[in-house]
Protein backbone atom coordinates (compact mmCIF):
# COMPACT_ATOMS: atom_id res chain seq x y z
CA UNK A 1 0.00 0.00 0.00
CA UNK A 2 1.64 3.90 -1.18
CA UNK A 3 1.98 6.04 1.50
CA UNK A 4 -0.45 8.56 1.81
CA UNK A 5 0.10 12.05 -0.37
CA UNK A 6 1.82 14.62 1.56
CA UNK A 7 -0.16 16.97 2.80
CA UNK A 8 0.33 20.64 1.60
CA UNK A 9 0.05 23.13 4.06
CA UNK A 10 -2.55 25.27 4.35
CA UNK A 11 -2.44 28.70 5.91
CA UNK A 12 -4.90 30.18 7.35
CA UNK A 13 -7.49 33.15 6.30
CA UNK A 14 -8.33 36.54 8.70
CA UNK A 15 -12.14 35.02 7.85
CA UNK A 16 -10.60 31.46 9.01
CA UNK A 17 -8.41 32.91 12.13
CA UNK A 18 -11.65 34.80 13.18
CA UNK A 19 -13.98 31.41 12.91
CA UNK A 20 -11.74 29.37 15.12
CA UNK A 21 -11.24 32.37 17.70
CA UNK A 22 -15.04 32.74 17.97
CA UNK A 23 -15.82 29.39 17.93
CA UNK A 24 -13.31 28.51 20.79
CA UNK A 25 -13.98 31.36 22.72
CA UNK A 26 -17.18 28.87 23.72
CA UNK A 27 -15.81 26.87 25.18
CA UNK A 28 -13.80 26.07 28.30
CA UNK A 29 -10.13 24.76 27.79
CA UNK A 30 -10.39 23.25 31.03
CA UNK A 31 -13.31 21.23 31.23
CA UNK A 32 -13.51 20.13 27.30
CA UNK A 33 -16.22 17.24 26.59
CA UNK A 34 -16.07 14.94 23.81
CA UNK A 35 -19.26 16.41 23.08
CA UNK A 36 -17.44 19.80 22.38
CA UNK A 37 -14.20 18.43 20.76
CA UNK A 38 -16.88 16.57 18.19
CA UNK A 39 -18.35 20.32 17.27
CA UNK A 40 -15.34 22.23 17.10
CA UNK A 41 -13.52 19.67 14.79
CA UNK A 42 -17.17 19.75 12.52
CA UNK A 43 -17.22 23.96 12.44
CA UNK A 44 -13.69 23.46 11.27
CA UNK A 45 -14.62 20.99 8.79
CA UNK A 46 -17.41 22.74 7.66
CA UNK A 47 -15.08 25.92 7.09
CA UNK A 48 -12.82 23.88 5.12
CA UNK A 49 -10.48 24.27 7.79
CA UNK A 50 -7.69 20.91 7.65
CA UNK A 51 -5.30 19.72 10.13
CA UNK A 52 -1.90 21.37 10.21
CA UNK A 53 0.85 23.47 11.76
CA UNK A 54 -1.33 26.68 11.53
CA UNK A 55 -4.39 24.79 12.81
CA UNK A 56 -2.32 23.48 15.85
CA UNK A 57 -0.36 27.41 16.32
CA UNK A 58 -4.20 29.29 16.21
CA UNK A 59 -5.46 26.57 18.84
CA UNK A 60 -2.79 27.14 21.15
CA UNK A 61 -2.69 30.40 20.92
CA UNK A 62 -5.99 30.12 22.30
CA UNK A 63 -4.99 28.10 24.93
CA UNK A 64 -6.56 24.80 22.99
CA UNK A 65 -4.12 21.49 22.31
CA UNK A 66 -4.88 20.05 18.81
CA UNK A 67 -3.96 17.03 20.06
CA UNK A 68 -6.13 16.66 23.13
CA UNK A 69 -9.24 17.83 20.92
CA UNK A 70 -8.01 15.31 18.15
CA UNK A 71 -8.40 12.92 20.94
CA UNK A 72 -11.25 13.57 22.63
CA UNK A 73 -13.00 13.16 19.68
CA UNK A 74 -11.51 10.00 18.70
CA UNK A 75 -9.75 11.51 15.33
CA UNK A 76 -6.41 10.31 14.96
CA UNK A 77 -3.55 12.30 12.93
CA UNK A 78 -4.28 11.64 9.51
CA UNK A 79 -7.43 9.97 9.82
CA UNK A 80 -9.52 9.48 7.20
CA UNK A 81 -13.00 8.11 6.08
CA UNK A 82 -13.00 4.40 5.65
CA UNK A 83 -13.19 3.64 1.83
CA UNK A 84 -16.02 2.47 0.55
CA UNK A 85 -17.29 -0.83 0.48
CA UNK A 86 -16.02 -2.96 -2.71
CA UNK A 87 -18.75 -3.34 -5.10
CA UNK A 88 -21.27 -6.32 -4.45
CA UNK A 89 -20.91 -6.93 -7.95
CA UNK A 90 -18.04 -8.41 -9.78
CA UNK A 91 -17.05 -7.40 -13.73
CA UNK A 92 -17.76 -11.18 -14.18
CA UNK A 93 -20.76 -11.10 -13.01
CA UNK A 94 -21.97 -8.07 -14.36
CA UNK A 95 -20.52 -9.46 -18.17
CA UNK A 96 -22.26 -12.85 -17.72
CA UNK A 97 -25.52 -10.38 -17.07
CA UNK A 98 -24.81 -8.44 -19.89
CA UNK A 99 -24.39 -11.74 -22.03
CA UNK A 100 -27.31 -13.19 -21.20
CA UNK A 101 -29.31 -10.41 -21.83
CA UNK A 102 -27.79 -10.04 -25.25
CA UNK A 103 -28.61 -13.72 -26.09
CA UNK A 104 -32.33 -13.38 -24.86
CA UNK A 105 -32.53 -9.99 -27.16
CA UNK A 106 -31.38 -11.46 -29.97
CA UNK A 107 -33.41 -14.87 -29.42
CA UNK A 108 -36.63 -12.75 -28.81
CA UNK A 109 -35.85 -10.72 -31.82
CA UNK A 110 -35.15 -13.60 -34.09
CA UNK A 111 -39.03 -15.47 -32.97
CA UNK A 112 -40.43 -11.56 -33.80
CA UNK A 113 -38.76 -11.53 -37.33
CA UNK A 114 -36.70 -9.23 -35.73
CA UNK A 115 -39.76 -7.01 -35.21
CA UNK A 116 -39.68 -4.76 -31.71
CA UNK A 117 -40.60 -6.24 -28.27
CA UNK A 118 -43.54 -6.49 -27.03
CA UNK A 119 -44.28 -5.29 -23.52
CA UNK A 120 -44.71 -9.01 -22.28
CA UNK A 121 -41.62 -10.23 -24.76
CA UNK A 122 -39.61 -7.35 -21.92
CA UNK A 123 -41.26 -8.99 -19.40
CA UNK A 124 -40.27 -12.50 -20.38
CA UNK A 125 -36.59 -11.59 -20.49
CA UNK A 126 -36.42 -9.51 -17.09
CA UNK A 127 -38.38 -12.51 -15.42
CA UNK A 128 -35.66 -14.79 -17.00
CA UNK A 129 -32.89 -12.46 -15.79
CA UNK A 130 -34.00 -12.34 -12.29
CA UNK A 131 -34.27 -15.87 -12.20
CA UNK A 132 -30.94 -17.04 -13.94
CA UNK A 133 -29.32 -14.48 -11.61
CA UNK A 134 -31.24 -15.16 -8.31
CA UNK A 135 -32.86 -11.84 -8.04
CA UNK A 136 -35.74 -10.64 -6.23
CA UNK A 137 -38.55 -8.30 -7.60
CA UNK A 138 -37.36 -5.49 -5.26
CA UNK A 139 -33.67 -5.53 -6.49
CA UNK A 140 -31.98 -3.73 -9.22
CA UNK A 141 -30.24 -5.77 -11.84
CA UNK A 142 -26.83 -3.94 -11.59
CA UNK A 143 -25.92 -2.19 -8.30
CA UNK A 144 -25.29 1.51 -9.24
CA UNK A 145 -24.49 2.03 -5.39
CA UNK A 146 -20.69 1.45 -6.10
Amino acid sequence: MPPPPARTEQSLTADQQSLISETLSEFDTENLSQEDALSIIETFSQANIQPGAALEKALSSAGFDAKSIGELANVSEGSRPPPPPPPKQSTEEITSMVDYLSELLEETLASNNGNSLSDENKQSILAKVFEKFDLEESDSIINTSA
